[in-house]
């Protein structure tokens, strides 16, 4: 059963779901503009291996406290850290964004750090979204011309576009889901406010990550069918740490913990049993 509490972590107040079980325990983070709902089946699918797991809002997202104005990854990782500090010993998972910031932690070097997990990474991506966002210009400041669109029409035009960003196939979106991210960005100025932050993220990490400094065993997961961030940054992630282990998922798109939550659960199970001491 999903536990849901509240806890504060060097002086930042969120919100935890959780389930009982054995081992070390999985600690979940979600991608950007999501919250640790995202995580809701596969925290089912752990609970019934009987695994103990838990997911965290992180600063900014969900329902936790807003960031301090200024660089988001520091935050982030200090976030983070206190997590582990006040916790113990931690597998770290992480999707998107959440994924960077479990790579990070594990360049840390942190002995509580004992395994990490990340899935569908999207700082090493070179296609043209990720230049856009990390080009001189800001590509986003055409949404600060306040245009007169019909609010039911915006809302529907974002509805269709996250269910092709987030699911492998659109048609099996979950309602709820979709509801939960188009309430981020129910007016054009909520969009532009989110996109500034993407874009602040992807010029912070423009420097990657460094890679040599990974001593922990690394899974990393991609859903072929990811239509944000194609499989070749996961593969970069993956040369740049040798005894990681990367597996593509044919029938997942950007978050397989929406699209296939049993089968990501079998790999993440398995890795662990093998590979985190």
């Amino acid at each position: 059963m999903i536990t849901e509490d509240r806890l504060c972590f060097n002086g930042l107040h969120t919100r935890r779901l959780s389930v009982a079980g054995h081992g070390t325990p999985i600690a979940l983070l979600h991608g950007f503009a999501d919250g640790a709902d995202t995580w809701r089946a596969l925290l089912t699918e752990f609970d019934a291996a009987g695994r103990a797991a838990f997911a965290v809002d992180m600063p900014g997202f969900g329902q936790a406290d807003p960031r301090q104005p200024g660089l988001i990854l520091p935050q982030l990782d200090a976030f983070v850290d206190a997590v582990i500090a006040d916790t113990g010993p931690v597998i770290l998972m992480g999707n998107s964004l959440g994924a960077c910031v479990s790579v990070r932690a594990a360049t840390r070097g942190s002995c509580n750090v004992r395994g990490a997990i990340a899935v569908d990474e999207p700082i090493l991506a070179s296609h043209w979204l990720m230049r856009l966002g990390r080009g001189r210009a800001d590509p986003f400041r055409v949404l600060d011309h306040r245009m007169p669109i019909p609010k039911n029409l915006y809302r529907h035009a974002v509805r269709g576009t996250l269910a092709r960003l987030l699911y492998a196939d659109p048609a099996q979106a979950d309602p709820a889901v979709l509801a939960r991210f188009t309430a981020q960005a129910s007016a054009p100025s909520h969009a532009r406010k989110m996109l500034g932050d993407a874009r602040a993220i992807a010029l912070e990490t423009a420097g990657g990550y460094d890679s040599e400094r990974v001593k922990c065993p690394l899974l990393v997961i991609h859903g072929r069918k990811d239509r944000i961030i194609p499989v070749h940054a996961s593969e970069r992630l993956h040369e740049s740490v040798p005894a990681s282990t990367l597996v593509v998922l044919p029938n997942s798109g950007h978050c397989p913990q929406l699209d296939d939550p049993s089968g990501l659960a079998k790999h993440v199970l398995r890795f662990i049993e093998r590979e985190v001491k």
